[in-house]
């Protein structure tokens, strides 16, 4: 019987914890500063559109506890899609940066132009917050960001996609070699 109830409790506390999975580091910084300055530049910024307006932008930040004087370094995204119409803010933490500068950099931009005959091929990254797709079905390219669930909104993965944008694609990875 205390092997079992033992047994309970460590499944419990593992779904506890993976609960806070899709928590970037940098959304635990700000949320454990009592005081926060985020630090952005807005010269350095990736943006894809898509053909209905909706927006994601990419900027590199610096976040500082005003308290402590600690900081670090993240990727900020900010999405704006309009069904349901909504802005969304996710990070990617410091420590995710080069392998995502690893995922670009060895499976997209060597894949930019890809085309197949009756097939497709995808390559995905999934962040914390953030998953990044990149889809070729024949000639056809798209690129798809999603916001993966970390918070408690009644919506699940704001998606964002867009096909005529993907050759934006090597600004994002300018971007995130400003952070590392």
């Amino acid at each position: 019987m205390k092997k079992q109830v033992a047994g309970l409790l460590i499944m419990l506390c593992t779904l506890v914890a993976s609960g806070q999975v899709n928590e970037s580091s940098t959304r635990k910084f700000i949320d454990n500063a009592q005081f926060t300055r985020i630090n952005k530049d807005w010269t350095t910024i990736a943006e894809f559109k898509s053909g209905i307006g909706e927006t994601v932008e990419f900027y590199p930040i610096e976040v500082i506890n005003l308290k402590t004087g600690e900081k670090t370094k993240a990727l900020q995204l900010d999405m704006n899609i309009k069904k349901p119409e909504v802005f969304k803010t996710a990070w990617i933490g410091i420590e995710e940066i080069n392998e995502f500068i690893d995922f670009i950099e060895q499976n997209v931009i060597p894949n930019l132009n890809l085309k197949f005959k009756d097939k497709s091929s995808e390559f995905i990254f999934k962040a914390n917050e953030m998953t990044l797709s990149y889809f070729v079905y024949e000639k056809r390219r798209r690129l798809t960001i999603k916001l993966n669930s970390y918070d408690d909104s009644e919506y699940k993965n704001y998606t964002f996609w867009t096909e005529t944008q993907v050759e934006k694609i090597p600004r994002l990875l300018e971007i995130l070699k400003i952070i590392k």
